[in-house]
């Protein structure tokens, strides 16, 4: 197969065998440069000076006197001058972003040799229609641009004035800006090229090398037209361009667009000839559609594999191309080992790291943290925990990290003092964040300093992180000098949130190269890297429309209309030059398979790049179309079912005592999934803790019966009467007080919760509003049936429930708190607060409230029915009890009532308490029957709150 850089090696070493150490030779990247050389040396025999090899950004750069500036420095003086112009009152902070598209406008104006002036003198005009005739409809407004410069207009308001004025001063702050990094021999980009070609032709420049050698380039700016033209004129230039008939011919394929142009501005020598028609050749070309963005890479064994009559171990045979770079680790992992060796010519961008990661839960801790009270520096838990938890500090005082979080979570400590954090040098270091932003960076490297430290002692053989650690550091150290200088020299205070952005920049354009031999193997490579490259294998991963072509274009203040008519690029130049990377790379390849990703979500579209469409419809190939199928050997989960034993049911029963007896909320978890039970009763398994950024349901429920046990506290063994309770609903403050303090016990975890008030915000502050509207109705719902007296609240009750175990007579201890037990009309009411929902207060029968796998259990009417028999046990010279539920979300019911009906009848515990009994005996003795066996429910929805639904895989 016939190669482009090796067809120029073999016609440039013929035509200069003798003198090439004359020769300049101009690529656009490095890496053709590199390959063009390795074309060149198989021409050569003996030993000669070779020709020097350039990019044709390096070209300009040796023609030009200024130094380049980084981005802030350049910003900074930028609105120094931008101020004095408009008057502007816009802090440096509120000018950066827009700073950075006007030094993106000018570096466009300058590449491409607008005349400025009128240019801006454009612009404002254009603005100025668009600020003076509002009241038009936009159909008017368009008609009037059309012919602008007729229209007069008087009476501006003042608004506009200032508005018209910013465009009016465009360009005097380009003009300025300019003059002064000139005088300073400073420049942009733009402004180094134009200063190139316009002493070119007052003819300061000489020219070192006897004849340069344009090579594979496609989009010229401007600026390079004009030096390509100025050599050209001397008789110093030759013009090697790459293409094919197939879309240079044909004038509505945007592929051609800049070639038909270079080929008639810059013609290549006569006797420069090669096969222009490869393209019309048929292909195997296939497209493959993925469900999914990184199985994209599972393509390239199958590619191997199919093309391997055709492989051979050359670095110009297989190409890997990855339209979109972010696939190069799965890449690099579905790449047998047989392939052999393989060079990948990008480097890893460190962002897609570890350390990366890491760095930005440190700016997220940076960018947090507040003074409280006492004039600590605090921050919100998980800023915190995501730092201790990284696996960067993983073996750092781990031990006492883990001792730490767990606390937190004990503790439900919602922010965390950061001098408390102090188990190594590194975690004070890093807790220890700096005041100033212009210390920031200095933060951050004695941070990675330490780490790279650590790393290199602990575990030197991990070469990839402590390469990532050093690049990141490298570029870190930049950002500091600059910043330091920022301050230094123009005074000027930088903001964290100018930092920040700085600081994504930097390290966003870091990669780590990886170590290899770039002329063996198979390559693996990005778009641009392919640029007059060939091969005769090529894969490409992510070939969808948002990813080759790129669909991004920075921001402008110059309209598309006036870019247009200045020459400046847009998106229609950005897909063309796209569209030209593509049919080059694949017109001389003899197999071409080309992956996408069928998935939508966010920016992916999950669609086909167009180029894959115009194989299909509009060239003479005939691409596969194909799907890449994933076998998934995925068996559903297994139902868990866990049989009981003797040695289960003897632990258990152990820990069952008067102290602690078997209480009907653990009866209910068995009702709800007796797996659950198992889990949590005879495994005795912890539930694992969590620090609660709100206050949830169990903790809501919690500060609710602290709160009413603390008003109603002062009246147990007395008669409450209804004023008491309307006293206590009037008095605000004590209510309040009360509130307060339960959420300071159950949520802030304050050990001694009178201590102080606690601060309550947001969430935290409504639900104080909540406890407060339900305590007085509940006050108000009491109130109707004063006077009663209140027995106990929160107090034990537990008897002794008799059962038949193993065929021999047995006792257990049942029993549990009861919320409240009050004597209203002589009747003994066992009173259950209930903050959830409950369904319904009445029930149809006993068998109705032990049937298994319900879904929708009446577990709060089994509970209250519990706590009845044993209070009646307790009791037993008492006649009349009455179980009740108070339930809250029916309290503001126009029918509210608490008290249990059968059917929709009272009933007399009494006279069902035998049946009752009965049945209750017959569960416990289930329980703990070694034959029992305990099973998920069949109702997943149960399980979504499940502390053990990962053991179950359900959730």
């Amino acid at each position: 197969m016939e190669r482009f850089l090796s067809k120029c090696a073999e016609y440039i070493y013929q035509k200069h065998q003798k003198n090439l150490q004359n020769l300049c030779i101009v690529f656009p990247n490095r890496r053709s440069g590199v390959f063009f050389t390795s074309y060149l040396q198989k021409q050569i025999s003996g030993a000669v000076i070779g020709s020097k090899t350039i990019t044709v950004n390096e070209l300009f750069s040796d023609f030009s006197p200024f130094h380049s500036v980084d981005k802030l420095q350049l910003i900074s003086i930028l609105y120094e001058v931008f101020k004095r112009h408009t008057k502007t009152t816009e802090t440096f902070d509120e000018f950066y972003f827009w700073g950075e598209i006007l030094l993106a406008d000018f570096n466009d104006v300058d590449r491409y040799l607008v005349n400025a002036e009128d240019m801006f003198r454009n612009i404002a005009d254009i603005k100025e229609i668009d600020s003076l005739f509002d009241y038009l409809t936009p159909e008017q407004k368009m008609a009037l641009e059309h012919f602008w410069g007729s229209v007069a207009v008087s009476n501006n308001k003042e608004y506009q004035k200032k508005y018209i004025n910013v465009w009016d001063k465009l360009f005097p702050v380009y003009a300025e800006f300019k003059a002064i990094l000139a005088e300073k021999k400073l420049a942009y980009g733009g402004m180094s090229d134009r200063w190139v070609v316009e002493h070119l032709e007052k003819g300061d420049s000489e020219f070192d090398a006897e004849k340069y050698y344009i090579v594979g380039l496609n989009a010229l700016n401007a600026c390079e037209k004009k030096f390509f033209k100025s050599l050209q004129g001397l008789g110093k230039a030759d013009f090697l361009w790459d293409f094919d008939r197939f879309y240079l011919e044909d004038e509505k394929n945007e592929a051609g667009g800049f070639m038909r142009e270079n080929l008639t501005r810059f013609p290549s020598p006569d006797d420069f000839l090669f096969d222009d028609h490869f393209f019309s050749r048929k292909k195997n070309i296939k497209l493959v559609a993925v469900s999914s963005v990184y199985g994209q890479a599972q393509e390239i064994p199958h590619f191997l594999k199919e093309t391997q009559p055709d492989f051979q171990p050359q670095f110009d045979n297989t190409a890997i191309v990855l339209a979109d770079e972010s696939l190069l680790f799965s890449a690099l992992g579905a790449i047998p080992e047989e392939t052999g060796t393989v060079n990948i010519t990008m480097g890893y961008p460190v962002k897609n790291s570890v350390v990366y990661g890491f760095l930005m839960l440190m700016v997220n801790l940076l960018k947090n943290r507040r003074k409280d009270a006492d004039n600590n520096t605090v921050v919100y838990h998980r800023f915190v925990t995501d730092i201790l938890n990284h696996q960067l500090l993983n073996g750092i005082a781990s031990e006492k990290s883990k001792e730490f979080v767990a606390s937190l979570k004990f503790n439900n400590k919602i922010t965390v003092v950061l001098k408390e954090i102090n188990f190594s040098t590194i975690h004070h270091q890093i807790f220890s964040p700096p005041e100033k932003v212009v210390d920031y960076s200095t933060y951050f490297l004695d941070v990675l300093g330490s780490i790279y430290a650590w790393v290199k002692q602990e575990d030197a053989g991990n070469k990839m992180l402590l390469e990532l650690i050093f690049s990141i550091y490298n570029a870190i150290e930049k950002l500091k000098v600059v910043v330091q200088d920022v301050a230094k020299e123009q005074s000027r205070e930088i903001s964290p949130a100018v930092y920040f952005r700085l600081f994504n920049q930097y390290l966003g354009q870091v990669s780590v190269a990886f170590e290899g031999e770039p002329l063996s193997g198979t390559q693996v490579m990005g778009i641009l890297e392919t640029r007059c490259l060939d091969f005769e294998n090529l894969i490409i991963l992510g070939l969808n429309e948002n990813k080759w072509p790129r669909t991004f274009t920075s921001p402008s203040f110059i309209p598309h209309n006036i870019r247009k008519g200045f020459g400046l690029p847009g998106i229609d130049e950005q897909d063309a030059m796209y569209s030209y990377y593509f049919y080059r790379l694949i017109q001389r390849a003899k197999n071409v398979t080309a992956t996408y990703s069928v998935v939508k979500e966010g920016i992916n579209t999950g669609e086909l790049s167009r180029y894959g469409f115009q194989l299909l419809y509009d060239s003479n190939q005939s691409p596969k179309l194909v799907n890449l199928d994933f076998s998934f050997a995925n068996d559903p989960v297994p139902e868990i079912q866990i049989q009981s034993s003797e040695k289960s049911v003897q632990e258990y029963l152990s820990r069952i005592s008067k102290d602690h007896p078997l209480s009907p909320s653990a009866i209910n978890v068995y009702f709800m999934c007796s797996l659950r039970f198992y889990f949590r009763y005879f495994m005795h398994l912890p539930e694992p803790d969590e620090v609660k950024d709100e206050i949830d349901s169990p903790i809501f429920g919690n500060i609710f019966h602290e709160t009413i046990e603390a008003l109603y506290k002062p009246f147990v063994g007395k008669v409450l009467e209804k004023g008491d309770l309307e006293n206590m609903q009037k008095d605000r403050i004590l209510l309040e007080n009360e509130i307060r303090k339960a959420i300071a016990k159950h949520y802030f975890k304050e050990r001694d919760s009178a201590r102080k008030p606690v601060k309550l915000e947001g969430k935290t502050l409504l639900i104080f509003e909540n406890i407060k509207t339900f305590l007085k109705q509940l006050l108000k719902i009491d109130a109707e049936i004063a006077p009663f007296s209140v027995e106990s609240l929160e107090d034990d009750y537990k008897t002794e429930l008799p059962l038949v175990l193993n065929g021999a007579p047995q006792k257990i201890w049942i029993g549990g708190k009861i919320d409240r037990v009050d004597r209203v009309n002589g009747k003994l009411r066992i009173l259950d607060y209930k903050t959830g929902n409950v369904d319904s207060l009445s029930f149809k029968n006993l068998d109705e409230l032990f049937e298994k796998d319900q879904k929708k259990h009446k577990k709060e009417i089994l509970q209250a029915l519990i706590y009845t028999h044993v209070l009646r046990r307790n009791k037993t010279s008492e006649r009349d009890f009455q179980p009740v539920i108070y339930s809250l979300r029916k309290f503001f019911d126009e029918t509210y009532s608490p008290e249990i009906s059968w059917g929709k009848q009272g009933f007399s515990f009494q006279e069902i308490e035998p049946e009752f009994l009965e049945h209750l005996q017959v569960l416990v003795q289930e329980i703990l029957s070694p034959k029992n066996v305990f099973s998920q429910t069949p109702y997943v929805e149960k399980c979504q709150y499940c502390p053990y639904n990962k053991i179950c895989q359900r959730y």
